[in-house]
């Protein structure tokens, strides 16, 4: 698993592959995925969390995909926690533009950090109502 360049994790993980759905007009992700003809299909890769480093680390889950929207099974997500909740010495870093969907799956395993991107007031106003509510 090759370290990344941003700064306030080591490593990304995208459990989820596919064109994501939300289709932010600033998406890198979108972009690449019709560039190169990438599958656009949605789809869980199960096989990705037995790269994990074995020294504790901060990892980004899901920075091409849009993890809280209704496009993600319910099955998809636990088996995406259970992982994350078995790999205790990793912190899993989790960012959503749909803040609201993040109340159904508290309580977070203590290993997991949330926030919400927030790219205008409206949106800043919701993600402090949702957070608000999370313990």
């Amino acid at each position: 698993m090759p370290k990344t360049r941003i700064e306030w994790c080591d490593y990304t993980i995208n459990p989820v592959k596919g064109k994501c759905p939300m289709a932010c007009p600033y998406c890198y992700a979108r972009r690449m995925y019709d560039r190169f003809h990438w599958n656009p299909e949605l789809y869980l890769e199960t096989g990705i969390f037995a790269d994990l480093p074995g020294t504790p680390a901060r990892i980004f889950v899901g920075s091409t995909m849009e993890l809280f929207g209704p496009w993600i099974k319910v099955e998809w997500m636990s088996y995406i926690f259970d992982w994350v909740r078995d790999w205790k010495q990793h912190t899993f870093i989790f960012l959503t533009k749909q803040p609201e969907e993040l109340l159904r799956w508290t309580p977070f395993s203590p290993n997991v950090h949330v926030g919400v991107s927030v790219t205008n007031q409206e949106m800043h106003n919701r993600a402090i109502a949702c957070l608000a509510g999370i313990k």
